[in-house]
């Protein structure tokens, strides 16, 4: 049994404490460390402060293609079936391990999505350039290469980062903060990297894990000289209501759904510019969701 007399006094720093999908463990930690320390020191705090970068942020909402739609429809309609049986107290062995299995192959198609590509492509020929350093967060090693491929076809050279690349992944790093430009990079680039010249992000991997959205940003967020504002794209797919019968249909408020803007609204609360707000009042009237109730909406569980 740990206790104050096998440690003593003991302090821990981290932005996000609580552990996502981690409720047990959460409880576990805040009570080892006695507790969040207050006031909490806000990312707002640190932009006043000038520890962090104010930035602007943009929301892109992307639309699935007609076959993902498909199967979403098919996964969603599952997942209401599952759900159903769950809360009629149905004890068949492992039902509520299928709901979670259902959950996470919904999830994939957001993450995924194909129509993110052609966006990505977009965003950089409306506002890439040269000199500048932009990083791109893919979802896994295919949606990587799709991008990187396709922007290549396009005349954007991007550098591929990941864990299994080939080449000196610390070389690639000191020469694109060197020199600038676009590298792909998928969660490898979460932890323990640090870019301060970084200029521009571009979030094509849907994840409503605070701990991610929030190490992504401080990627972009780091001081540098002659760096005086960073800019956050951000890709937002919005699945499709229609075409399940009412049966069928799960509650309004779709927690992925939910979680996206949610994760959204998070970052375009700090961003220096109000317009921010405004188009994610628009996207969440086009999804069907109520905007003032999105910071206080539950998201299920996308993680493996």
């Amino acid at each position: 049994m740990l206790n104050d007399r096998t440690f003593g006094a003991r302090l821990g720093l981290s932005a996000t404490p609580e552990r996502y999908g981690d409720p047990d463990g959460t409880t576990l930690l805040l009570d080892f460390f006695a507790g969040i320390l207050q006031p909490v020191y806000t990312l707002a705090d640190a932009i006043r402060d000038k520890v962090l970068t104010p930035y602007f942020y943009r929301a892109h909402a992307i639309q699935l293609d007609a076959d993902e739609v498909d199967v979403w429809h098919q996964l969603t309609a599952e997942v209401a079936r599952l759900n159903a049986r769950i809360r009629a107290n149905d004890k068949t062995p492992g039902l509520a391990q299928r709901l979670q299995r259902k959950f996470i192959q919904r999830a994939r198609i957001i993450k995924q999505a194909r129509a993110k590509v052609g966006p990505a492509v977009k965003v950089l020929q409306e506002h890439y350039k040269p000199g500048q350093r932009w990083l791109i967060y893919c979802d896994d090693g295919d949606q990587l290469r799709a991008v990187t491929v396709t922007l290549d076809a396009s005349g954007f050279r991007a550098i591929p980062y990941h864990s299994d690349m080939v080449g000196d992944r610390i070389e690639t790093l000191r020469w694109f903060a060197k020199r600038g430009g676009i590298l792909t990079a998928i969660k490898c680039l979460d932890e323990g990297v640090d870019i301060p010249s970084v200029t521009h992000a571009l979030i094509l991997a849907s994840s409503k894990n605070p701990r991610e959205f929030v190490q992504r940003r401080g990627r972009v967020l780091r001081k540098s000289p002659g760096k005086a504002l960073a800019f956050i794209h951000d890709a937002i797919v919005l699945p499709p209501r229609a075409g399940l019968p009412d049966e069928d249909r799960v509650e309004r408020d779709d927690p992925f759904t939910s979680g996206e803007l949610a994760r959204a609204v998070e970052f375009a609360t700090h961003a220096d510019n109000p317009a921010s707000a405004t188009d994610l009042q628009q996207i969440a009237l086009r999804a069907g969701l109520d905007w003032r109730r999105l910071s206080r909406l539950g998201v299920e569980n996308d993680e493996e």
